[in-house]
């Protein structure tokens, strides 16, 4: 055998048990393609779930959010006494988180009645609800639900909703059932546009496991939306969690997919690609891994042939020179060198050529995996910025400077401020903190500059908005340092506590006055019990028993009118309700409302005068009749006549009717009362007929006209003169509330005066005062502007000869500001305003004659 045969069977051996490793590595290195590929679809199934998983999860909690805020749990809290108010507050907050999401949002009850949706008006009637099973479950179980796709009621699409329960206060999840629940709705297209992110090449799709419906998908979604998926793909996923699954697609094309199911909620993502696609990933690799080989083994063969060739040479030429030294000659030429080097530089440079390879290979990784960081800093960075401007409460973020670095929208809110740059970069305490606080609060801030004081749990003070109002805020803070202990940053997390704090002022007061009437009502019934006189017990019990009953009902009168005041004829009625049958009794006057300190005191008096006739007086005696009669003198008193018609015989006399021997209690009290409490005057003229009793009630007593009972035509007449003559009258309006304002700018107009204003605040009441003066008429006046009382503007105005009307709730004015001790120039006139009520205090105020009031009844 040759030399060249034996070099090409060296080169088979070598070459054939490489040719079969390379073979198994090929055929190795195909199945991991085969799995680089699977995993690469699956790796993009859970990206896929735990972004869907992660949006879930944002509509979850702004709809918890929103279901947690204090007006939705106080709402939950009444019941079926939801004020039209209360849901207008919460319908403007939940269009703005629909709009925030795309969609809309409904209040509704457990039963699956809207109260409102935010694709209407508010007040638009609205069917039920069409996620009935979901809002059971969230409102028993006290958890927010999904719902799978749906079709709305109200916008005749299919759509996913958020539920979350309304908890009342003081109650939490799983005690008992919430009464209203929040549905955030939004389009599924949300989904399909991040499902879009599945790549080129990719589909992705989003299945309800329920029943295989399509909710959303990357490709077609409007023309998938709600039809079935596959059953080679929901059949697997219905029995894992994740896995890989095969067979047509919706156009008949084979695909290969690859599921995932989302943590939140019931549903999976499958991402699928075609099957030639697949294959082409693994099958490309190993056919030219195939042609590689077969060029490898031919170029083998080829060079070990040219080596042969060039190893013959110098292998010649050594038999050649064995020839010749066994046949003893010299040899006639020395054995040619091989060129070996080469070889081994072209392997050094074939390997310095992987290493750089390698090394740009390790870069360009290491590039890609420091922008996937990157990108995913920049979607938390704007998922926490939406959760820092959803929040309902004040975040501020102060640099070291005490600059404003960063603000909420409901900071703005607060803070009177549109946009975000009106307040970044200001200096917080110069722009936001009143003036009288700003050495205070600087000192505060630099102590925790220097670490110098820890931070308070809370504190309140407060702020300044851009309008100049002042609103209360208490505050909590988060100081941020760095590793050296220097100050970063300071967090300050607020709540405006100004309505609150009004509130709980007002709910004192409240408290003070129930407290003050309550020992009020018991000093007068034990006064009752102490000066009462009889001989007999039962007599006794009886006298007692009628005084207080008259006392029960002046506060039963009180109460349903909720302390402002009581109707005087509803007054008498009620206390001569039992002698009223057969035409006894007649009473007549014009409608009159009392003050609340005058209802009890004139209740008293009318109880013992009513005893008094029905003891010994006309209405004793079948035959016996009672006229009580009232109206308004000139000076504004009450006047009020008592006329028995008819009494019997004196017990203690033979003449028709004569005074008493001797005055009771009963007589003592009417008498101290009137002239006391009333603040009036008392006649009695005991007439052959019955006593007449007048009454002189003072002007401070009497308070509007009864609203309920339009006014008599001769009261009309009466106000008709008065109106006339107050026609071009100067009239200083001055009333915080807008509503309020604009009604008693049209009355006074309507009754023929000139409105100056309407002023709103203290402030600019002043400077009308001050210009206008001269060339006022009177003056109407709120007593509360804004939480600043109105005595200021009231004090200049009489200083300039002004007459003063106080339109108020309250039922009397601090000491110094009865109508009594302002010479008649000061009236107090108690909301709602009665337009002729109104015209007769502007008469008497400001046309003193005695034909202003007009004639007398």
């Amino acid at each position: 055998m040759t030399l060249r045969a034996h070099l090409l069977r060296l080169t088979l051996v070598v070459l054939l048990p490489a040719l079969l490793a390379g073979g198994l590595t090929a055929w190795e290195l195909g199945r991991a393609y085969r799995q680089a590929v699977e995993a690469a679809l699956q790796a993009g199934a859970r990206t896929l779930a735990v972004a869907l998983d992660r949006e879930i999860e944002v509509a979850v909690t702004a709809a918890t959010s929103l279901a947690g805020t204090r007006a939705l749990r106080a709402m939950a809290a009444r019941g079926d006494s939801v004020t039209d108010d209360a849901i207008a507050e919460i319908y403007e907050r939940a269009r703005t988180l629909g709009s925030a999401f795309g969609g809309w949002v409904l209040l509704v009850r457990a039963d699956g009645e809207q109260l409102f949706n935010t694709q209407r008006p508010l007040g638009t009637p609205l069917p039920e609800a069409a996620s009935q099973p979901w809002i059971r479950r969230a409102t028993q179980s006290g958890q927010p639900a999904v719902t799978n796709l749906v079709t709305g009621n109200v916008s005749q699409r299919p759509v996913l909703s958020v539920v979350a329960p309304v908890l009342a206060h003081g109650h939490s999840a799983g005690e008992e059932a919430a009464p209203l629940a929040i549905l955030l709705a939004f389009d599924p297209a949300r989904l399909a546009a991040l499902l879009a992110q599945a790549g080129e090449g990719g589909v992705a799709g989003l299945v309800q496991v329920e029943d295989g419906r399509l909710i959303a998908r990357s490709e077609n979604h409007a023309a998938t939306l709600g039809r079935s998926a596959p059953d080679w793909v929901v059949g697997p996923l219905r029995g894992r969690a994740t896995g890989l699954a095969s067979g047509p697609a919706f156009d008949g094309t084979q695909v290969v997919a690859a599921f995932q199911r989302l943590d939140r909620v019931p549903w999976a993502v499958a991402v699928s690609a075609s099957r030639a696609t697949y294959e082409a990933a693994w099958r490309r690799p190993l056919e030219r891994l195939a042609i590689g080989g077969a060029a490898l083994l031919a170029a083998g063969l080829l060079l070990a042939g040219l080596l042969a060739r060039r190893l013959l040479g110098p292998v010649s030429a050594l038999a050649r020179d064995a020839q010749d030294l066994a046949a003893g000659r010299a040899a006639a030429s020395a054995m040619p060198s091989t060129a070996v080097a080469e070889f081994e530089a072209l392997r050094s440079v074939l390997s310095q050529a992987a290493e750089t390879t390698r090394a740009r290979s390790v870069s360009e990784g290491r590039a890609a995996a420091a922008e996937e960081a990157a990108a995913e800093l920049r979607a938390e960075r704007d998922r926490a910025r939406l959760y820092f401007d959803m929040v309902q409460a004040v975040l501020v973020v102060l640099g070291p400077d005490g600059r404003v670095r960063s603000i909420n929208r409901h900071g703005l809110a607060v803070l009177g401020l549109e946009r975000e740059d009106q307040a970044v970069g200001r200096n917080w305490f110069d722009s936001f903190v009143p003036p009288r606080l700003r050495p205070q609060l600087r000192q505060l801030f630099r102590a925790l500059a220097e670490d110098t004081e820890e931070a308070a749990a809370s504190f309140e003070n407060a702020v300044l908005r851009a309008d100049g109002e002042e609103r209360l805020v208490v505050w909590r803070n988060a100081v941020l340092r760095d590793a050296a202990g220097g100050l970063l940053a300071v967090v300050a997390s607020g709540e405006d506590i100004t309505d609150r704090r009004a509130t709980e002022e007002r709910q004192t007061l409240l408290m003070r006055e129930v407290d003050h009437r309550a020992k009020n009502a018991l000093a007068v019934v034990q006064s009752i019990l102490r000066l009462t006189r009889a001989e007999r017990p039962q007599d006794y019990a009886a006298a007692v028993e009628g005084r207080v009953n008259a006392l029960a009902r002046a506060h039963t009168l009180l109460a349903r009118e909720r302390w402002v005041g009581g109707s005087l004829r509803e007054l008498v009625q009620t206390e001569l309700a039992a002698y009223g049958a057969e035409g006894r009794l007649q009473i007549g006057g014009p409608p009159l409302r009392l003050v609340p300190d005058a209802v009890q005191p004139l209740s008293l008096v009318l109880h013992e005068l009513a005893t008094n006739a029905a003891k010994y007086g006309s209405l004793s005696v079948a035959g016996g009749r009672l006229t009580v009669a009232w109206r308004l003198e000139d000076d504004g008193r009450l006047r009020l006549d008592w006329q028995e018609d008819g009494a019997p015989a004196s017990p203690w006399a033979t003449q028709p009717v004569q005074a008493p021997p001797r005055r009771g209690f009963g007589s003592r009290m009417i008498a101290a009362t009137v002239t006391g409490q009333l603040g009036g005057t008392m006649e009695l003229d005991w007439r052959p007929g019955g006593l007449h009793c007048r009454l002189r009630i003072g002007a401070g007593r009497v308070a509007l006209r009864d609203a309920a009972t339009p006014p008599t035509s001769r009261e009309a007449a009466a106000a008709g003169p008065p109106v006339a003559r107050l026609a071009r009258r100067r009239i200083l309006l001055v009333e915080d509330e807008p509503l309020v304002a604009l009604d008693l700018e049209e009355t006074l107009r309507e009754l023929g005066c000139e409105v100056v204003g309407p002023a709103a605040t203290l402030t600019e009441g002043l400077r009308l005062a001050e210009t206008e003066a001269p060339r006022l008429d009177a003056a109407m006046l709120d007593v509360n502007l804004g939480g600043q009382a109105a005595f200021p503007l009231a004090d200049l105005l009489l200083r300039h000869g002004v007459p003063v009307i106080f339109a108020t709730g309250y039922s009397e004015l601090p000491a110094g500001w009865t109508p009594e001790a302002g010479q008649g120039r000061v009236t107090l006139m108690r909301k709602p305003i009665d337009p002729p009520a109104l015209a007769v205090v502007l008469c008497r105020l400001v046309l003193p004659s005695p034909q202003a009031a007009g004639p007398s009844p």
